[in-house]
């Protein structure tokens, strides 16, 4: 499978989950995907870079704060952080984290849309995000559920220069893509359940859909769904860890560059 060597501004670069438990985390995915990990001795608290065949494919960080809900967060590439944070606010989101700096890695901003779903901008320097993708272990899509699929398209084509291409589904109703240079890097739909939070989840490749079930199962994880199959895509299935925070995989059927 090919390594990514960078990012074009507006793709989703970068995935990392905030846990109360570091170590607990590690075990859960490390089952799940095979990974290893790196420690970042340099971070302003403990976390660690997931590697797949030694190389970057996600983060994992201790939240901050005791009331802080853990969860997967997406982050997308852009060529200069300040200046995304201002196109953000201008198209009506919140700034959650000015523009700093990452030493040794990047420049950050954290973010969220007008309706609350969070997300954050990287400006690559050392690290511009993941290397493995696409694969077991891989991150390989990003999905927003909203319940505003048209003003979440207006939003990010402004924010992050997202184009749109609305398709049908095979039950009737429709899908957005948001693309980047013609190609879809991203998606968006009506959140499956109002009591849901607006949020951006997101899809790691695996090599076998059923066996992820197995390990999420027996390594204390729960299971939302699956394994369902979206024909010419693969099986899919949707988790939370151990601590609640959800995520989705997906056994491709065919390998994608």
């Amino acid at each position: 499978m090919p390594l990514r060597d960078g990012y074009a501004e507006g793709i989703p670069c970068w995935v990392d989950l905030g846990t109360p438990d570091l170590e607990e985390a590690k075990v859960f995915y490390g089952r799940v995907f095979d990974w290893e990990y790196r420690d970042e001795p340099e971070a302003e608290r403990p976390r660690v870079t997931a590697l797949q065949r030694g190389l970057p494919a996600a983060g994992i960080g201790s939240l901050q704060d005791e009331g802080q809900t853990p969860a997967w967060m997406t982050y997308f590439a852009v060529d200069d952080a300040d200046t995304a944070a201002a196109r953000i606010s201008d198209a009506g989101g919140s700034i959650l984290l000015a523009p700093s700096d990452v030493p040794g890695a990047g420049r950050i901003a954290m973010a969220a849309d007008p309706t609350g779903a969070s997300f954050g901008v990287w400006q690559a320097r050392e690290h511009f995000g993941a290397v493995v993708v696409n694969e077991h272990g891989g991150l390989n899509w990003n999905e927003l559920i909203t319940d505003d699929v048209d003003g979440a398209a207006t939003f990010y084509g402004q924010a992050l220069g997202h184009g749109v291409e609305v398709s049908e589904t095979a039950e009737g109703g429709r899908y957005t893509s948001f693309t980047v240079g013609g190609r879809a890097i991203a998606g968006a739909r009506i959140k499956p359940r109002p009591d849901l939070s607006n949020r951006w989840d997101l899809y790691f490749a695996v090599s076998d859909t059923a066996a992820a079930i197995d390990q999420v199962r027996s390594s204390g994880g729960g299971v939302l769904y699956g394994p369902s199959e979206v024909e010419g895509v693969g099986f899919f299935a949707g988790f939370t860890d151990p601590h609640g925070a959800p995520f989705m995989v997906v056994q491709l059927e065919e390998e994608i560059d």
